[in-house]
């Protein structure tokens, strides 16, 4: 069974191409650039998931679980114990794992010090601003990523989403970004 397989368990998905960038400018001098994509290639969504109690924790783990090379994170608040344990079994079993966190939720809760002492490659975010994103890429072919952060709030009591996708070009998209992030982190 090939790597691709492994990941092919979809029910129904929508598959679309990048086909061009538009440029899209406001009248207060705010530039956006968006990705489109058209109908016909190979973007996969995999599942959608919303808390409070609705499995993104179970869903992310799960994909921790299944990682084979790589699992590249940029997380906002990270205090969820068992995403902290698959992370560092991921690392036991030789996946490249990399977190970045927001520098402003590093605190006695956040799994920031427990990943270290493991031996997990962690960084703090250097932007004066928020990191805000909450992204895994693994294999460099799924991403997860939402509005949902791997916190105990998130998983209990706020309204949160995740989506998983299944696109090598979006998660290139995304590497290229921890990329930057990673490499400004400390």
């Amino acid at each position: 069974m090939s790597y691709c397989d492994n990941y092919a368990t979809v029910t129904s998905s929508t598959a679309y191409t990048q086909s061009e960038t538009i440029t899209i400018t406001s009248t207060e001098a705010t530039t956006v650039t968006e990705k489109v994509f058209q109908t016909g290639s190979s973007v996969q969504v995999l599942g959608t998931y919303f808390s409070p109690n609705g499995g993104c924790a179970e869903q992310i783990i799960y994909w921790i679980g299944r990682a084979n090379t790589s699992i590249h994170v940029l997380i906002y608040s990270f205090t969820l114990q068992n995403i902290a344990d698959a992370l560092i079994d991921a690392k036991n079993r030789g996946v490249d794992v990399k977190v970045v966190f927001e520098k402003g939720q590093i605190s006695k809760y956040s799994q920031y010090f427990r990943l270290a002492s493991a031996g997990v490659s962690v960084r703090n975010d250097t932007n004066p601003d928020y990191m805000h994103n909450k992204v895994a890429i693994i294999d460099g072919i799924i991403v997860l990523t939402g509005s949902y952060n791997w916190s105990s709030s998130a998983e209990n009591s706020n309204n949160e989403n995740l989506i998983i996708v299944k696109s090598a070009d979006v998660a290139r998209e995304y590497e290229n970004v921890f990329n930057r992030i990673w490499e400004n982190g400390r």
